[in-house]
């Protein structure tokens, strides 16, 4: 039954699931409070500096200069060209106030080819509603909308002794693994700027999910993440020669079959808590056979394993994947049999996949050929945000600006930079607060990337409720 096309959309969102007191008060209708510094222009001057990962200081130096123009507090962690980190805050950061952290990442990925573009990648055009070019949704339009936010209690901070500092973390090198950014933060600087929550980059909200309700926009609260293992197989088999007599074993005979047997594997399929928890949130909009099964997945999921693991973006949210990225061997002649080859694979793990006994699993597959195993890299898991007081902060502030929106946790397929934070024991939670159509997800990371002006706007005003309410329900020790 769920095989049917009309249900194939219901399935592929468990790919995007895994994509007060009154003392205090920002204006009793923050919607377009910002307008006096225009969203757009200051998100098209943005996107116009190129901040490519390993050069992201000049852009950093931009949004710094803003902030500070601003009334805003600034530290800069560290400003060379390859590693710009920066805070800009409501108080200094000496003060020790638990923060209020929202992290943006300054850098982009390549623009690739500008002939593929309908405008200039590098243009910041404003066109059509849309500002266009390379890093305008990824992550320059979250961090606008951050900033803008943040700026709209300025006043207040320096009026009154307000229980959270709030501050703006922007960072380097987020798309080349967080190691020239986030991960300096967290080994060097945690205390100096005191998190007490991260609110970062990770799901968004997209319509056409609920069949009850197919216009209501689902929003996914990223709460967790896969983490990333690259491993290689190698094969230095003594047997090498002339191509035209071809021994029973060889390096590069036994590293293709060894990754054939791996890429050929049957995955395990897995049902997060996650997936399980952002599921039976969801099945209370549902009714008939798409409830029952939302509410219990363990049992209707492996029923459509066939299903599952040939659908790329349902996989990646209940198995382990592997993919296989590189493939070489030993230069020699094209008649000459290499005595070396080596395959290297992407394997990004499920949060409560135990290490070991993935790599067990993988020793099983190719045991029976003549290779070695090496993991290059791995980055340990990162505990589950909890769906406590920051959480719900966050989905209040969500329905303040989309009324009938439904919120659910969500896992992100990916790694970010929130992972650095929770290994810190820190709640850290991912979300671009706009609506995402199929063709703007599309064009991250490709050609004719762009965001639209009307959800800037509203991603501003989904901060300004979650700085609100937060300031307002000051327990920052809830969670």
């Amino acid at each position: 039954m769920m095989m049917h096309t009309e249900n194939h959309l219901y399935l592929l969102f468990l790919a995007l699931m895994i994509l007060g007191n009154p003392g205090l008060s920002v204006a009793s209708d923050p919607v377009n409070s910002h307008l006096d510094r225009d969203p757009a222009r200051l998100l098209s001057e943005y996107v116009q500096i190129p901040s490519v990962s390993g050069s992201e200081k000049e852009a950093g130096e931009f949004l710094m200069q803003f902030c500070l123009e601003h009334g805003l507090h600034v530290r800069v962690f560290t400003d060379d060209p390859d590693s710009y980190n920066f805070a800009a805050s409501l108080y200094p950061l000496e003060m020790g106030k638990p923060n209020i952290v929202l992290m943006t990442h300054i850098d982009v990925v390549p623009a690739g080819d500008p002939e593929g573009w309908t405008y200039p990648p590098f243009s910041g055009t404003i066109a059509d509603g849309m500002v266009w070019g390379r890093g305008a949704i990824d992550n320059k339009a979250l961090g606008v909308m951050q900033v803008l936010a943040l700026l709209q209690f300025v006043d207040m901070a320096a009026e009154e002794d307000l229980p959270y500092n709030v501050s703006l973390l922007a960072v380097s090198g987020e798309e080349t693994g967080g190691d020239m950014g986030a991960r300096i933060i967290t080994n060097r600087f945690l205390d100096e700027l005191n998190p007490a929550v991260v609110y970062g980059e990770g799901g968004a909200g997209i319509t056409g999910l609920v069949s009850t309700r197919p216009e209501t926009p689902v929003f996914g609260v990223g709460v967790a993440q896969k983490r990333r293992m690259f491993l290689a197989i190698e094969s230095t088999v003594a047997s090498s020669g002339h191509g035209s007599i071809p021994r029973e074993r060889y390096p590069t005979k036994e590293v293709v079959k060894a990754t054939a047997a791996l890429l050929d594997a049957t995955p395990t399929i897995t049902i997060s808590p996650t997936v399980r928890e952002g599921l039976l949130a969801l099945s209370k909009y549902e009714t008939g056979i798409r409830q029952r099964i939302m509410r219990r997945i363990d049992f209707y999921g492996p029923l459509f394993g066939s299903f599952i693991r040939n659908d790329p973006l349902i996989a990646s949210m209940l198995t382990n994947t592997i993919s296989l990225t590189s493939l070489s061997s030993a230069e020699g002649a094209y008649n000459q049999i290499p005595t070396h080859a080596r395959a290297v694979f992407d394997c990004r793990l499920l949060p409560e996949t135990d290490e070991n006994r993935f790599l067990d699993h993988i020793r099983r597959i190719v045991a029976p050929y003549d290779v070695t195993i090496e993991v290059i890299q791995s980055s340990p898991a990162a505990p589950v945000s909890e769906q406590g007081h920051y959480y719900r902060a966050m989905e209040e502030s969500i329905h303040s600006v989309f009324d009938d929106a439904i919120v659910v946790p969500f896992m992100f397929v990916a790694i970010n930079d929130n992972r650095f934070f929770r290994r810190k024991g820190i709640p850290a939670y991912g979300l671009l607060p706009a609506i995402m159509p199929e063709e703007l997800m599309e064009s991250i990371h490709y050609f004719d990337e762009r965001f639209p002006i009307d959800a800037l706007h509203k991603g501003i005003d989904v901060y300004v409720s979650l700085i609100d309410y937060l300031l307002n329900n000051p327990d920052y020790k809830k969670n």
